[in-house]
Protein backbone atom coordinates (compact mmCIF):
# COMPACT_ATOMS: atom_id res chain seq x y z
CA UNK A 1 0.00 0.00 0.00
CA UNK A 2 2.88 2.31 0.83
CA UNK A 3 4.28 1.74 -2.46
CA UNK A 4 1.49 2.37 -4.58
CA UNK A 5 1.12 5.57 -2.37
CA UNK A 6 4.56 6.45 -3.22
CA UNK A 7 4.28 5.76 -6.76
CA UNK A 8 1.10 7.92 -7.66
CA UNK A 9 3.14 10.47 -5.47
CA UNK A 10 5.94 10.83 -7.47
CA UNK A 11 3.93 10.29 -10.67
CA UNK A 12 2.29 13.52 -9.99
CA UNK A 13 5.14 15.53 -9.19
CA UNK A 14 6.60 14.24 -12.39
CA UNK A 15 3.69 15.26 -14.10
CA UNK A 16 3.62 18.98 -12.07
CA UNK A 17 7.31 19.35 -12.84
CA UNK A 18 6.59 19.09 -16.50
CA UNK A 19 3.91 21.48 -16.68
CA UNK A 20 5.85 23.55 -14.75
CA UNK A 21 8.19 23.45 -16.89
CA UNK A 22 6.55 23.51 -20.53
CA UNK A 23 7.91 25.37 -23.21
CA UNK A 24 5.35 28.59 -23.75
CA UNK A 25 6.76 30.35 -26.17
CA UNK A 26 9.45 29.12 -28.60
CA UNK A 27 11.36 30.95 -31.33
CA UNK A 28 12.64 29.49 -34.49
CA UNK A 29 15.48 31.02 -37.21
CA UNK A 30 14.51 34.27 -36.41
CA UNK A 31 15.80 36.64 -39.38
CA UNK A 32 14.70 40.03 -39.86
CA UNK A 33 16.16 43.21 -41.58
CA UNK A 34 15.46 46.94 -42.28
CA UNK A 35 17.16 46.85 -46.20
CA UNK A 36 20.26 45.63 -46.36
CA UNK A 37 20.93 45.67 -42.49
CA UNK A 38 20.41 42.50 -40.66
CA UNK A 39 19.56 43.33 -37.45
CA UNK A 40 18.92 39.15 -36.17
CA UNK A 41 20.00 36.20 -38.29
CA UNK A 42 18.73 32.98 -37.71
CA UNK A 43 17.82 33.18 -33.63
CA UNK A 44 16.51 30.38 -31.79
CA UNK A 45 15.21 30.21 -28.48
CA UNK A 46 13.16 28.38 -26.45
CA UNK A 47 11.06 30.17 -23.47
CA UNK A 48 9.61 28.45 -20.64
CA UNK A 49 6.68 28.72 -18.56
CA UNK A 50 7.61 30.46 -14.60
CA UNK A 51 10.34 31.90 -15.44
CA UNK A 52 11.55 35.80 -16.74
CA UNK A 53 14.25 36.37 -19.19
CA UNK A 54 16.42 39.81 -19.46
CA UNK A 55 17.29 41.26 -22.96
CA UNK A 56 20.18 43.16 -22.58
CA UNK A 57 22.31 45.31 -24.67
CA UNK A 58 23.30 48.35 -26.51
CA UNK A 59 20.80 50.97 -27.81
CA UNK A 60 19.64 49.79 -31.59
CA UNK A 61 21.12 46.28 -31.10
CA UNK A 62 17.33 45.12 -31.86
CA UNK A 63 15.89 44.15 -28.68
CA UNK A 64 12.76 45.80 -29.50
CA UNK A 65 12.74 44.46 -32.80
CA UNK A 66 12.67 41.06 -31.52
CA UNK A 67 9.95 41.53 -28.90
CA UNK A 68 7.79 43.29 -31.49
CA UNK A 69 8.41 40.34 -34.21
CA UNK A 70 7.51 37.78 -31.68
CA UNK A 71 3.78 38.91 -30.74
CA UNK A 72 3.41 40.27 -34.17
CA UNK A 73 3.38 43.96 -34.57
CA UNK A 74 6.76 43.63 -36.77
CA UNK A 75 6.73 41.37 -39.59
CA UNK A 76 10.35 39.27 -39.80
CA UNK A 77 11.68 38.00 -43.28
CA UNK A 78 11.53 34.68 -41.65
CA UNK A 79 10.60 32.66 -38.47
CA UNK A 80 8.46 30.16 -37.04
CA UNK A 81 6.91 31.86 -33.74
CA UNK A 82 5.05 28.62 -31.47
CA UNK A 83 3.52 29.13 -28.59
CA UNK A 84 0.74 26.17 -26.32
CA UNK A 85 -1.79 28.10 -29.03
CA UNK A 86 0.57 26.52 -31.94
CA UNK A 87 2.18 28.19 -34.71
CA UNK A 88 1.52 31.94 -34.68
CA UNK A 89 4.01 32.42 -37.18
CA UNK A 90 0.64 33.62 -39.65
CA UNK A 91 -1.22 34.98 -37.09
CA UNK A 92 -2.61 38.69 -36.83
CA UNK A 93 -1.44 40.46 -33.37
CA UNK A 94 -4.46 40.37 -31.60
CA UNK A 95 -4.85 36.37 -32.25
CA UNK A 96 -1.55 35.70 -30.24
CA UNK A 97 -1.19 34.38 -26.75
CA UNK A 98 1.51 37.23 -26.55
CA UNK A 99 1.51 41.07 -24.77
CA UNK A 100 3.95 43.62 -25.79
CA UNK A 101 4.08 46.65 -23.56
CA UNK A 102 5.49 49.16 -25.39
CA UNK A 103 8.45 51.57 -23.96
CA UNK A 104 6.43 54.46 -25.22
CA UNK A 105 3.11 54.98 -23.72
CA UNK A 106 0.00 54.22 -26.02
CA UNK A 107 -3.70 55.44 -25.01
CA UNK A 108 -7.15 56.92 -25.82
CA UNK A 109 -6.93 61.05 -24.84
CA UNK A 110 -10.66 60.91 -23.95
CA UNK A 111 -10.64 57.90 -21.48
CA UNK A 112 -9.50 58.13 -18.21
CA UNK A 113 -6.69 56.05 -16.38
CA UNK A 114 -9.95 53.64 -14.75
CA UNK A 115 -11.67 53.30 -18.43
CA UNK A 116 -8.33 52.17 -19.33
CA UNK A 117 -8.19 49.42 -16.78
CA UNK A 118 -11.99 48.74 -17.57
CA UNK A 119 -11.61 48.35 -21.44
CA UNK A 120 -8.78 46.07 -20.72
CA UNK A 121 -10.85 43.85 -18.30
CA UNK A 122 -14.09 43.84 -20.93
CA UNK A 123 -11.39 42.68 -24.37
CA UNK A 124 -10.45 39.58 -21.60
CA UNK A 125 -13.59 38.56 -20.77
CA UNK A 126 -13.66 39.63 -17.00
CA UNK A 127 -16.70 39.49 -15.30
CA UNK A 128 -17.49 42.85 -13.06
CA UNK A 129 -16.22 41.12 -9.79
CA UNK A 130 -13.05 39.43 -11.48
CA UNK A 131 -12.58 43.36 -13.15
CA UNK A 132 -13.24 45.29 -9.55
CA UNK A 133 -11.05 43.12 -7.66
CA UNK A 134 -8.16 43.25 -10.17
CA UNK A 135 -8.38 46.58 -11.05
CA UNK A 136 -8.27 47.27 -7.10
CA UNK A 137 -5.17 44.52 -6.55
CA UNK A 138 -2.79 46.56 -9.02
CA UNK A 139 -4.26 50.29 -8.20
CA UNK A 140 -3.38 49.39 -4.92
CA UNK A 141 -0.01 47.38 -5.20
CA UNK A 142 1.13 50.42 -7.03
CA UNK A 143 -0.68 53.30 -5.53
CA UNK A 144 -2.73 54.71 -8.25
CA UNK A 145 -5.80 54.88 -6.54
CA UNK A 146 -5.90 58.81 -6.62
CA UNK A 147 -5.61 59.20 -10.60
CA UNK A 148 -7.83 56.59 -11.24
CA UNK A 149 -10.31 60.09 -12.82
CA UNK A 150 -7.30 61.36 -14.86
CA UNK A 151 -7.16 61.60 -18.44
CA UNK A 152 -3.39 59.73 -19.14
CA UNK A 153 -2.04 63.60 -20.79
CA UNK A 154 -2.43 65.08 -17.61
CA UNK A 155 -0.10 62.34 -15.71
CA UNK A 156 3.87 62.57 -15.19
CA UNK A 157 6.13 59.92 -17.34
CA UNK A 158 6.80 57.66 -13.84
CA UNK A 159 2.13 57.53 -13.45
CA UNK A 160 2.05 56.98 -17.40
CA UNK A 161 4.20 53.93 -17.11
CA UNK A 162 2.72 52.27 -14.35
CA UNK A 163 -0.83 52.58 -15.91
CA UNK A 164 1.08 51.22 -19.16
CA UNK A 165 2.39 48.02 -16.47
CA UNK A 166 -1.05 47.57 -14.80
CA UNK A 167 -2.78 47.52 -18.24
CA UNK A 168 -0.09 44.77 -19.17
CA UNK A 169 -0.41 42.76 -16.29
CA UNK A 170 -4.34 42.86 -16.12
CA UNK A 171 -4.47 41.67 -19.61
CA UNK A 172 -4.92 37.25 -19.03
CA UNK A 173 -2.44 36.12 -22.11
CA UNK A 174 0.49 33.82 -21.16
CA UNK A 175 3.38 35.44 -22.28
CA UNK A 176 3.78 39.08 -21.40
CA UNK A 177 6.81 41.26 -23.20
CA UNK A 178 8.15 44.22 -21.19
CA UNK A 179 10.18 46.68 -23.12
CA UNK A 180 12.20 48.95 -21.00
CA UNK A 181 9.42 48.44 -18.03
CA UNK A 182 11.48 50.39 -15.20
CA UNK A 183 11.57 53.96 -17.26
CA UNK A 184 10.79 56.70 -14.54
CA UNK A 185 10.03 54.98 -11.97
CA UNK A 186 10.96 56.54 -8.53
CA UNK A 187 13.03 53.80 -6.41
CA UNK A 188 10.19 53.11 -4.29
CA UNK A 189 7.67 52.43 -7.42
CA UNK A 190 10.65 50.20 -9.20
CA UNK A 191 10.65 48.11 -5.72
CA UNK A 192 6.84 47.58 -6.29
CA UNK A 193 7.20 46.76 -10.06
CA UNK A 194 9.51 44.16 -9.17
CA UNK A 195 7.62 42.47 -6.16
CA UNK A 196 4.91 42.12 -8.82
CA UNK A 197 6.64 40.93 -11.59
CA UNK A 198 8.10 38.29 -8.97
CA UNK A 199 4.03 37.46 -8.72
CA UNK A 200 3.52 37.64 -11.82
CA UNK A 201 5.62 34.67 -12.61
CA UNK A 202 4.05 31.86 -11.56
CA UNK A 203 1.09 32.42 -14.17
CA UNK A 204 3.02 33.59 -17.00
CA UNK A 205 6.62 33.53 -19.19
CA UNK A 206 8.09 37.04 -18.85
CA UNK A 207 10.29 38.72 -21.20
CA UNK A 208 11.84 42.04 -20.11
CA UNK A 209 14.03 44.28 -22.21
CA UNK A 210 16.30 46.46 -19.98
CA UNK A 211 19.43 48.54 -19.69
CA UNK A 212 18.98 48.81 -15.60
CA UNK A 213 21.05 45.57 -15.08
CA UNK A 214 20.43 45.53 -11.25
CA UNK A 215 16.54 45.42 -11.44
CA UNK A 216 17.10 42.57 -13.78
CA UNK A 217 19.64 40.62 -11.51
CA UNK A 218 16.77 41.06 -8.52
CA UNK A 219 14.19 39.31 -11.34
CA UNK A 220 15.41 37.05 -14.09
CA UNK A 221 16.40 32.87 -14.14
CA UNK A 222 18.67 33.82 -17.39
CA UNK A 223 20.17 36.45 -19.40
CA UNK A 224 19.88 36.96 -23.43
CA UNK A 225 23.19 39.39 -23.48
CA UNK A 226 23.70 40.96 -27.48
CA UNK A 227 28.03 40.60 -26.73
CA UNK A 228 30.61 41.84 -29.08
CA UNK A 229 30.88 38.64 -30.09
CA UNK A 230 27.43 37.68 -30.27
CA UNK A 231 24.33 36.45 -28.31
CA UNK A 232 24.91 35.01 -25.90
CA UNK A 233 22.89 33.46 -22.86
CA UNK A 234 23.23 32.70 -19.12
CA UNK A 235 21.90 32.29 -15.69
CA UNK A 236 23.18 33.17 -12.01
CA UNK A 237 24.70 36.28 -10.69
CA UNK A 238 24.71 39.09 -13.20
CA UNK A 239 26.63 42.98 -12.43
CA UNK A 240 26.91 46.13 -14.69
CA UNK A 241 30.94 45.63 -14.87
CA UNK A 242 30.06 41.83 -16.11
CA UNK A 243 27.94 43.40 -18.62
CA UNK A 244 30.16 46.10 -20.00
CA UNK A 245 32.66 43.53 -19.78
CA UNK A 246 30.02 41.28 -22.81
CA UNK A 247 29.35 44.50 -24.37
CA UNK A 248 31.65 46.86 -24.91
CA UNK A 249 32.23 50.26 -22.94
CA UNK A 250 29.49 51.97 -25.47
CA UNK A 251 26.52 50.39 -23.24
CA UNK A 252 24.40 53.28 -21.83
Amino acid sequence: MYEIKFSMFFIIFVIAKIVGERIMLEIKNLYKSYGSRIIIENWSYQFQNGKIYGLIGRNGIGKTTILKCMCGLLIPNKAEIISDKGDLSREDYLNRDIIYVSDEPIYYHNLTVQEHFWLVCKVENYTQEEAQKAISFYTNKLHMQEYLNYYPSALSKGTLQRMMLIMGFLRRKPNLLLDEPFNGLDPVQLEEIIQICDEERKKRCMIISSHDIESLAELCDEYIVWGTNGIKVFSGKIDRKAVNQMIGDSYV
